[in-house]
């Protein structure tokens, strides 16, 4: 009985042509990604050869394609989208409104199917750029090889609290060499000021990750562009810093946050388009991508940022050992902290904040990163370990 209505349906769907070469082709490539994007999140072995062939080729193709556009692609085809959006849903309506009652059926269905064709399309994208990408390799696993050939032990490991202080001590030594270079600084905050533009940014940190990955291959480098989003004091009140967008190949930034984010967040979000997925693990290649600069205020950027996620440990840990160090820092250093936490006050409890967090905590655990958004801390076992190990106590 089943098999019969199931057989009289698909005799209904190609005798109304409602299903076409194209949107079968697309439904199947959309089931056959999904299929590929949980083996790799199951699979190191599945997820580091799509990474490194048919993810690569991808992504390489869609920045270079998108490089040398001023504007962020990305981000005008999500305004973009509302208004079309808006007039496929009111076409659709209208279609199976006025359209004859016999043939209201398969106008519906044609309809269905076309959406459908169109997820399997953008799966296919998401998973062959990013969400193969969840499931590799760490990069601890990978960059314990590369280091061992340098006579450098590096292994992610349980820390202690003097492994957090004695880290916390190297980066702010670190950082103070740096401040004392800075030499723009807005009067009225006291935030430091970024010397370049986003362009000049972008080569710079293109060439630093160059230097990173001559000395560290751990990736394949792809010559990425940063883009500024419009909508950046959106962007803020939703706390986030910057967004990779997958299916255009662009690393966008937010530029209303003060500058000495930016070089991070830049680095953060053009390692997404390297490969790097995890959370934590893009953080971690920003720091280095950071600390291989030639660039004194990128420089500043990644070791004033990890002293925020490492102090913020340290604090949880030992609070008295913490206010002891912070209380080293360079006074540029302690009026920038002053000067983004009051920026950030305006945005601090906003309501959409809340809902952009869940909705990429619940990506995030999506992806198999069971810690969702505290993923991004994680970075603090493997900068730890970094520290020690390259720097020593």
């Amino acid at each position: 009985m089943i098999l019969t209505r199931i057989k009289k349906f698909i005799k209904y769907i190609f005798d109304n042509k409602i299903l076409t070469v194209p949107v079968i082709v697309l439904v199947v490539i959309g089931i056959v990604s999904a299929v590929v994007w949980r083996l790799s999140i199951a699979s190191q072995t599945v997820a580091d050869f799509f990474v490194n062939t048919v993810s690569f080729g991808i992504r390489f193709v869609l920045t270079h394609l998108t490089y040398y556009l001023p504007f962020s692609l990305a981000e005008f085809m999500l305004y973009a989208s509302v208004p079309l959006v808006l007039y496929l849903a009111v076409n659709f309506i209208f279609k199976i409104i006025y359209v004859r009652h016999k043939s209201r059926a398969a106008v519906f269905f044609k309809g269905i199917f076309r959406f459908i064709a169109f997820l399997g399309g953008f799966l296919f994208i998401f998973t062959f750029t990013l969400g193969v990408c969840y499931g590799r390799t760490s990069i601890d696993k990978i960059m314990e090889k590369t280091l061992a050939n340098q006579n450098i032990k590096f292994e992610r490991r349980l820390l202690s609290t003097d492994d957090l202080a004695d880290s916390l001590e190297i980066l702010i030594g670190e950082a103070n060499k740096t401040a004392d270079n800075i030499k723009y600084i807005y009067a009225d905050t006291g935030s430091t000021q970024m010397p370049y533009n986003l362009s000049e940014l972008n080569k710079k940190l293109n060439e630093s990750y160059k230097n990173l990955l001559e000395k560290n291959n751990f990736l394949k480098r792809i010559q990425a562009k940063v883009k500024p989003v419009v909508a950046s004091i959106e962007m803020s009140q939703m706390h986030i810093t910057g967004v990779y967008a997958f299916f255009t190949g662009e690393a966008n930034v937010n530029i209303d946050f003060p500058d000495y984010n930016l070089p991070f967040t830049a680095a953060h979000e053009m390692s997404h388009l390297m490969g790097i997925a995890r959370e934590d693990e893009a953080n971690f290649t920003a720091f280095l991508v950071c600390l291989y600069s030639d660039d004194n205020y990128i420089r500043y950027s990644g070791l004033v940022n990890m002293i925020e996620y490492v102090g913020n440990a340290l604090y949880s840990a030992d609070k008295d050992k913490y206010n002891q160090l912070m209380g080293g820092l360079s006074y540029v250093i302690k009026n920038e902290m002053t000067a983004y936490s009051i920026f950030f006050d305006k945005y601090r409890n906003t309501k959409i904040s809340k809902v952009a967090s869940a909705v990429n905590d619940t990506y995030l655990k999506a992806q198999g990163q069971e810690q969702g958004e505290k993923s991004y801390g994680l970075v603090v076992d493997l900068a730890v370990a970094y520290l020690l190990d390259v720097y020593g106590k």
